[in-house]
């Protein structure tokens, strides 16, 4: 399961720490590493700092954007360290390892988020997450380096895997975040047409809808459905 796992680290500053962070994959079984545009990369720093994992640096997706890198996914976690703009449910680190297993186990494509180093991930990169882990830190010094909270929560997930205790029941057919993009542009047009939004200033409305349904976690049937809904209301009967 741990194969369907993918580590994402988003505009990574320091080229070192991809490099320890694909050191922390690698020990836990994870090697599955996509970079979005990270700001020195190749870099000889980075697999220095891998060591043993260069395989993991070197065979590393590096993409444009987090929607290149999550669109063939169900379900995304994002790593953050205190609430954002998306009201995402919150999740343990072990409660995520024991989704993510469960979902990697019925053949979903699992992504973990990790933001720069700096400031972490922005609202708009929340936007393609179903959940978010925060890791529980000192109120002295919560400050956690990147390769620290890969290593912690790939550790959970490889323990969760080595211990089996994902649930083995089916789960529903999830859409991944390419086809959650289409939802969401098919009921942004709709809203358009309707009157419910003008187009300049549908951007708070949509963020308000993307977290409903967010926390809805609709199946493929149940986003069919709701754009079949869409469809009527344009005056189209297009099943999808």
């Amino acid at each position: 399961m741990l194969e369907d796992i993918k580590i994402v680290l988003v505009r990574t500053y320091h080229p070192g720490n991809i490099g320890s962070a694909a050191r922390a994959m690698k020990t836990m079984g994870i090697k599955d590493l996509c970079l979005v545009s990270p700001v020195d990369f190749p870099s000889d720093e980075a697999l220095k700092m891998a060591r043993g994992a260069s395989d993991v640096v070197e065979n590393a997706t590096v993409l444009d954007s987090l929607y290149e890198a999550v669109k063939d996914c169900q379900i995304v976690v994002a790593s953050t360290a205190r609430q954002r703009g998306y009201d995402l449910p919150e999740m343990s680190p072990q409660q995520a390892a024991e989704t993510m297993n469960a979902h990697a186990k019925q053949g979903h494509k699992v992504a973990l988020l990790f933001g720069p180093e700096r400031m972490g991930l922005h609202n708009d990169d929340l936007q393609f997450a179903k959940y978010r882990v925060s890791i529980p830190t000192s109120p002295d010094y919560p400050s956690l380096n990147i390769a620290a909270a890969v290593q912690t929560l790939c550790y959970e997930v490889f323990k969760d895997s080595e211990a089996n205790t994902s649930s083995d029941s089916a789960v529903d057919e999830l859409p991944d975040m390419e086809e959650m993009e289409r939802f969401y542009v098919h009921l942004e047009q709709t809203l358009i047409e309707s009157g419910f939004i003008f187009k300049k200033h549908q951007g708070e409305v949509m963020k308000r809808f993307r977290n409903v349904f967010g926390k809805a976690e609709l199946t493929t049937a149940e986003v069919s459905l709701l754009r079949g809904v869409w469809s009527s209301f344009q005056g189209k009967k297009k099943q999808y």
